[in-house]
């Protein structure tokens, strides 16, 4: 699993899921899944928009502001 910091760019979403792969195909069997999973067929949640977000982004930000308050 790979964490980013969408909140930075955009309030609308707190979560983001990367799916990355090799083989378009094994991408396309994953979201067929996905759709037909409980995590997407009961309403949990709402996918709303597509946002930019930073890799770890939360963390960068920590190792910043802990470097800022140490000079």
């Amino acid at each position: 699993m790979r964490y980013f910091d969408a909140e930075a760019f955009s309030a609308a979403c707190s979560d983001v899921m990367m799916i990355e792969t090799d083989d378009p195909k094994h991408h396309y069997f994953f979201m067929e899944r996905l759709r037909d999973c409980v995590l997407i067929t009961e309403p949990f949640f709402e996918v709303v928009q597509i946002v930019p977000a930073i890799e770890d982004g939360y963390v960068d930000f920590e190792r910043a502001e802990a470097d800022a308050t140490q000079v």
